[in-house]
């Protein structure tokens, strides 16, 4: 085509008389014709839409697109049956808001609890506090009860010198008389609690 032109140009250079070159330029016009032509041709040809890619492609992606919708519906199927299982075990727990509403309630009884507990061991404190103000300490019982037995003693020795010294003096009967008396007296001290 390019030759054609070219030659078409090297006429048109060269000096001729009209026919000639109307004939020469009827050629030319009439070989840009057909060259536009097999151009067009070639364009049309060229713009045509081969199916034969396009039908094969449509096939492979209808396969693919059917494998994986069938692979997606499986999926789901043991995805809706894994939610199912897992649905199934959740009824056997607690919801976290009873959980959540045993727990304050469990707090709450504790902190009475604790309350409680508190009032009475300060109660405990105090009642122990008072006990403890009103106990004799031990040593001072025991210093009691040794000046009790000194006392004992004292008028135990009381007791038997009066006796032989009525033995001394006094005729018997006068002597069991007078030990009568002495051991009343002894007895009634006996019975009346000591003084400090």
């Amino acid at each position: 085509m390019t030759q054609q032109l070219q030659q078409t140009q090297q006429m048109q250079m060269q000096p001729r008389d009209t026919d000639t070159r109307l004939g020469i330029l009827e050629t030319a016009v009439s070989d840009i014709r057909s060259v536009m032509q097999d151009i067009r041709s070639d364009l049309k040809t060229r713009s045509s839409i081969n199916w034969a890619p396009v039908n094969i492609m449509l096939a492979v992606c209808t396969v693919a697109g059917g494998m994986f919708f069938t692979w997606v519906n499986s999926n789901n199927g043991r995805l809706e049956g894994a939610i199912a299982k897992v649905e199934a075990r959740t009824e056997a727990y607690v919801p976290r808001q009873d959980l959540d509403t045993r727990f304050a309630v469990v707090s709450q009884r504790r902190d009475d609890l604790q309350r409680l507990t508190d009032a009475r061991v300060e109660r405990v404190e105090r009642d122990l506090d008072t006990i403890t103000k009103q106990l004799v300490p031990r040593g001072e019982h025991e210093q009691m009860w040794a000046a009790q037995r000194a006392r004992d003693a004292d008028l135990q020795r009381q007791s038997d010198q009066n006796r032989q010294g009525l033995y001394d003096l006094n005729t018997p009967r006068d002597t069991i008389q007078g030990m009568q008396r002495r051991i009343d007296e002894l007895e009634r001290d006996a019975r009346t609690p000591a003084r400090r």
